[in-house]
Formats: structure tokens, C-alpha cells, sequence
């Protein structure tokens, strides 16, 4: 942290020690308060950004140490170069950037830093890792009681057998606990110091969130903005020392046995030990949360991706009176099917036979809907509703559980990690946090009301009907492709994702469902007027049955089978 007592940068030229009383980040000095109401009042000066020398103090001193000042040139940093990931003054460009063409001004980049997704990304990473410690922490520690558990089974074993024999044996009952007790001894010992590692690097974690949540309350944008590269460094070091961990010998399952001789009952002149104690060690099953790589995966089955081409639908089952402006659906884990109808305000769920479960009054429009796993409630957007909000429906009370105020139309719903991805009119996708309602731009565009969006590993799905067009954009908003053939799809509304990442899109125009391959390069029609698709306005693909759920905007719905 940065020195306890900061004395006024202009009163020491004057060989004067005064504490300050707040910091003055483009003069880079202390102030008092005498100097303070002069700095304020001063035209030069009264723009500046300061903060109070407390809040300043809590900047961790690495951070503080970095400035908008080129060592080099001792000129300001304008630019920012993204062809070598470098801030820039302008001398920096005339002796080193000049062949560079990608340029952004370093004002636009650092804006908003520390609600920029890329920092929202560090946060979660820095979760993950403390998380993965505590996985690998505890898995040790169920094999540390494990081998006490076993050991005692076998030294219980050892005496009941001795028991059974004259005073003989006595000799070598103790050599076979003394190896017993050594070899649990030494394998404690390993697993005990890899525990101390662990714990140390989870000791360093939690350091690191804590610099993390300093930063974002105290440090300035381009501290933030350097200081996030620094972490990301860490991070992945980190991470690799975890996974390096998992492939090394020292994490396998170790278990004591005893195999006892099969000549015991020879007794005295043939039997010359017990038995053996060793270690058998099996694969670690310890699987890390993977939220980028997903390399925890590797231990599943690989299962090949299906092709565009040889996807079908059958037709299972209609489902009636699923309201009179329906805008959006979703599956349930358990086969139930939730509809929210629009004018009617109302969010409906149908039984697996296609029967009415029940339906709860939203008090707003009600647009899209999506489930939420770890609560098992629903969530719906409000669009243009005079009382823009999400609802969070409980599914075992059937009531309201609370309603999120927000401060834009929010349309498509996606769920992630307990957050909302949402299609907001007029201002692109964002990400929104539930918890404390603050919302992080993912992409920046003026798209139309009224759009949906799907989620699928690391990628964003997006389907914007007057432009007639799918669009495919990973987390941090960066396009990876964008599809639009107005033969095959108009209108565009509903979209979903099934376990290949091959999207569904259903078009309100053309009165079909398309399924686009996961490159964004092949399509095909899987659903037309002929299974009775009139006016389609939503879908949802259920990853557990293979299912499509595919609702018309009245009335009708349908569920599919893959085939």
C-alpha cells in the first residue's frame, strides 16, 4: 500500500510538511487543504481527477506506481497500439509505430475499465482459480482421512490375526506395523506438503482478489487498465501450476492394503512375515472448473459433432391455447414448457402431456423467458413496459419472487453463472448481475426491439429481424461470423443452440425453423408451414432430450424430437 503519511507536494517546494488531505492523480502530488481550495478554484487545475488521501492509500503500491507518463519521452500516453498491445505518446509512434495502422485513443480504451468485461473475465478467473484450490485442498484431505480410515482397518486385521497365533510371532507383528506405519508416514508426508503448497497459493488468491477490489474502487482507469495485463500473467500462472499439478504423479489416489500370506497357517518354521503393505494408486478424478479452455472436459467421452446435413426433426406433440401473443419460450430440465404471452401479461407452464400446469400474472409485459438452473426459477424481460424490469418467477411456489428494476428495454434472455445476457433495444447485448443490478456493454449497437439471444460455450448468439441476419459474437463482443440468406430466412426471432453448437433460428416470415452449422457456413430447413409452423415467433433446444420447442406467436406450439 502506499506511505501512511503523504505530505502536500506544494508545501514541501516550500519546505513546508503538511499531510494531505487528497490526491491529485494528473499532478501526481499530495495537496493540503489550504492547497486543495486553491486547486480546486484554480481554472488550470479544477478538472483534475483527485481522491481523498485515504481512499488512495488503499491502491496497492505496485499500481500506484504506474503513471500516464511515458518513461521513455516523459510525454503523456495518447494512443493505444493494438498491433503490439502498447500505450503510446506521440514520440513512441514517430519512432516505433509509424508502419502500425491500428490505432484506438487511449481515452476510448480505458473508459469504463473496470466494468469492461475483460475485467469482469479476471474476476471470474480469479474465482475459478481459489475455487480449483479448494477442489484440489479437499480432495487430499478426504485422501489424507482415508488413509488413517484405512490403516486402522488394517491394523485391526493384523492383531485379530495375531490373536489366532502363540507368542512366536511377535517378532514380526511389529515389523509389518512398523512398515505399515512408515509407509503411511511417508505417503502423509507427500500429500501434507503438497496441502502447504496449495494453501500458500491460495493464501496468494486471495491477496489478489482483495487487490482487485482496491483497484476497482481506487485506482484510476489506465492503473487499472496495466494492472489488469500484470493479472492476467498471474492468473495463467497460476492456472498452469494447477494443471501441471493435476497431470503430475504426486495427485494420484493413494490407498494402504494389506494382503495377508497365504502360508499363515504354517505358522512358526515357513511363515517369516505378515503379509505386504503398499500403496495403490489410482487416476485422479478431480476435475477443475473450466470457464475458458474448458479443459476439465478431457476426461469425458469424445463424442463426434453431428453435421448440418444429417439433422431431422420429428414431430412429438402440439401444444394448444399457449396464449394469445406469445413471445417467448423455454424447456425445463423435466420436459415442462414455460410460455410468456405478451399482451396478456402472463407467463404459462405446460405439463409434459401438454396440459396446463399453471400461470402466474407478471403485472408487465411479458417478452422473453429463460430458466434458471440453480434456483430452478424463470426469468422474464418486460421490453417497453412502463415498468421496465426482469421477473423472477419461483416454479415449486408458482408466485413472483422478485422483480430486478432496470433501466433499459431488455428483450432476448440468456442465463450464464447466475447472470443475464439480454438483447437491450437501442443499445446491443449486455451482461447484467442480479445481485448488485450493474449492467457491463458486451456489444455496443443500436439494434431493433424485440431481437433474441442464445449462449453456447464461449460464444453469444444474436438474431436481429430487420437486417435479417444471425450473428455470432464470442464474450468479449467480437464478431466470429454473421449469416443472412433471405431465401431460406426472414424475419428472424427465436434462436437456440444444441449440444454441437449448431444453431436453431426460427423465421417469422419464411414460417420455418433453420438449423445453421457451428461456423456459420452451412444451413438447412428442419421445420416449414407443413408441421404446422404459422407465424413461429421462439424456440428453445433442450440439451438434455434433444428436443425442439417451437412456439407460433398464437395459440400453437410444438415439440420436436432429433432424429
Amino acid at each position: 500500500m502506499a506511505s501512511s503519511t503523504i505530505v502536500c507536494g506544494v508545501c514541501d517546494l516550500r519546505r513546508i510538511t503538511k499531510p494531505s488531505i487528497i490526491w491529485c492523480f494528473e499532478c501526481d502530488e499530495g495537496l493540503c487543504s489550504e492547497c486543495k481550495d486553491h486547486h480546486s478554484r484554480s481554472k488550470g487545475t479544477r478538472k483534475h481527477d483527485t481522491l481523498p488521501i485515504s481512499e488512495y492509500q488503499k491502491i496497492p503500491r505496485d499500481i500506484v506506481k504506474i503513471t500516464d507518463t511515458c518513461a521513455n519521452h516523459n510525454e503523456k500516453f495518447t494512443f493505444y497500439c493494438k498491433k503490439h498491445d502498447s500505450l503510446c505518446c506521440g514520440s513512441c509512434i514517430v519512432e516505433n509505430h509509424m508502419e502500425c495502422r491500428d490505432f484506438d485513443k487511449l481515452t476510448d480504451v480505458i473508459q469504463n475499465t473496470k466494468l469492461s468485461n475483460a475485467f469482469y473475465e479476471i474476476e471470474q478467473s480469479l474465482e475459478e482459480l481459489s475455487d480449483n484450490i479448494h477442489i484440489i485442498r479437499k480432495d487430499r484431505e478426504n485422501n489424507l482421512g482415508r488413509l488413517s480410515k484405512e490403516k486402522m482397518q488394517i491394523e485391526q486385521a493384523i492383531k485379530q490375526t495375531r490373536i489366532t497365533i502363540n507368542t512366536h510371532l511377535n517378532k514380526i507383528q511389529d515389523d509389518i506395523i512398523k512398515k505399515l506405519n512408515e509407509t503411511e508416514v511417508n505417503e502423509s508426508k507427500i500429500i501434507s506438503e503438497l496441502l502447504i503448497s496449495l494453501k500458500e497459493n491460495d493464501r496468494e488468491i486471495t491477496e489478489i482478489r482483495t487487490k482487485i477490489e482496491n483497484i476497482k474502487q481506487h485506482a484510476t482507469d489506465l492503473q487499472t487498465f496495466i494492472a489488469m495485463k500484470e493479472l492476467e500473467k498471474r492468473i495463467s500462472s497460476k492456472d498452469q501450476f494447477l494443471q501441471s499439478m493435476i497431470n503430475s504423479e504426486n495427485l494420484k489416489h493413494s490407498d494402504l492394503t494389506y494382503n495377508p500370506n497365504s502360508a499363515m497357517q504354517d505358522l512358526v518354521n515357513r511363515i517369516k512375515n505378515f503379509g505386504d503393505v503398499k500403496i495403490e494408486e489410482k487416476p485422479c478424478k478431480v476435475v477443475l472448473k473450466r470457464r475458458k479452455d474448458k479443459q476439465a472436459q478431457i476426461m469425458l467421452p469424445h463424442i463426434l459433432s453431428r453435421s448440418v446435413d444429417t439433422i431431422n426433426l420429428k414431430l412429438l406433440q402440439t401444444i394448444n391455447e399457449t396464449g394469445e401473443y406469445v413471445r417467448g419460450c423455454c424447456m425445463l430440465p423435466d420436459g415442462k414448457m414455460a410460455f410468456s404471452d405478451n399482451s396478456g401479461r402472463t407467463v404459462r407452464v405446460f405439463n409434459l402431456n401438454g396440459t396446463k400446469n399453471f400461470e402466474v400474472n407478471t403485472r408487465t409485459f411479458a417478452l422473453d423467458v429463460a430458466y434458471i438452473s440453480y434456483d430452478n426459477t424463470l426469468a422474464v424481460t418486460s421490453g417497453e413496459s412502463d415498468k421496465k424490469c426482469i421477473t423472477i418467477i419461483d416454479i415449486q411456489s408458482k408466485q413472483i419472487k422478485k422483480t430486478i428494476p432496470v433501466k433499459f428495454a431488455y428483450c432476448g434472455i440468456a442465463v450464464t453463472n447466475g447472470k443475464f445476457i439480454c438483447s437491450t433495444e437501442g443499445k446491443g447485448i449486455q451482461l447484467i448481475n442480479p445481485n448488485n443490478n450493474s449492467t457491463i456493454d458486451i456489444v455496443r449497437d443500436k439494434i431493433p426491439t424485440i431481437c433474441y439471444v442464445a449462449l453456447f460455450d464461449e460464444n453469444i448468439y444474436h438474431t436481429n429481424y430487420k437486417s435479417n441476419s444471425v450473428t455470432c459474437y464470442d464474450l468479449q463482443g467480437t464478431i466470429q461470423w454473421t449469416f443472412k440468406n433471405e431465401k431460406v430466412l426472414r424475419c428472424p426471432r427465436g434462436i437456440s443452440v444444441d449440444n454441437d453448437g449448431n444453431v436453431y433460428v426460427v423465421g417469422r416470415s419464411t414460417n420455418n425453423v433453420v438449423v445453421i452449422s457451428a461456423d456459420g457456413q452451412q444451413y438447412k430447413e428442419v421445420a416449414t408451414a407443413s408441421d404446422g409452423l404459422s407465424n413461429p415467433i421462439s424456440l428453445d433446444y433442450n440439451r438434455n432430450t434433444n428436443q425442439l420447442l417451437v412456439s407460433n406467436f398464437s395459440d400453437k406450439a410444438f415439440t420436436f424430437i432429433l432424429i
